[in-house]
């Protein structure tokens, strides 16, 4: 099931992912700037780890996409055709 949903889900990862990304990096970091300059709520302490854990893991499945794509292949299924 989650190997169809990435295989469904490949144009999205490759093209906006990295970008995605990026700009979760730099909310997590403006969002940690926020509240240590202007006081320390924890709403804004949840979002800004948030959003680095969303940036880490998105960043992750971007750059490792085909060895995820591997792992969670079904099982028995591997064609390798030789020429």
């Amino acid at each position: 099931m989650l190997f169809r949903f990435l295989v469904f889900l490949y144009p999205v990862i490759r093209t906006l992912g990295p970008p995605l990304a990026g700009l979760l990096l730099v909310a997590g970091i403006s969002l940690i700037g926020y509240t240590m300059l202007y006081g320390a709520e924890l709403w804004s302490w949840l979002g800004a780890t948030a959003c680095l854990f969303l940036s880490a893991a998105l960043a992750l499945l971007c750059h490792s996409y085909t060895w995820w794509l591997f792992k969670l292949r079904p099982q028995g299924c591997l064609f390798i055709p030789i020429k």
